[in-house]
């Protein structure tokens, strides 16, 4: 796996990941590098998340139609 140092984003995001970096956690200023891998980790266990409930409810609702059935 390649790891760069730099990545290139837009004013708008550059501000908002800066504004992030001392709001995002309380009383500790996080780097930049820091803001993007804590949103990345968040948005990734929110994916696996709601791929976890997708499949809950697509288990309830196979179950509900067998108790319909029977």
């Amino acid at each position: 796996m390649k790891k760069f140092k730099s990545i290139t984003v837009n004013e708008t995001t550059f501000e908002a990941v800066d504004r992030l970096s001392e709001t995002l956690m309380p009383r500790i200023k996080l780097s930049k590098a820091q803001v993007v891998e804590n949103l990345v980790k968040g948005s990734h266990e929110e994916t696996t998340n709601n791929k976890e409930k997708s499949w809950d409810q697509k288990k309830k609702h196979r179950r509900y139609i067998e108790n319909i059935r029977n």
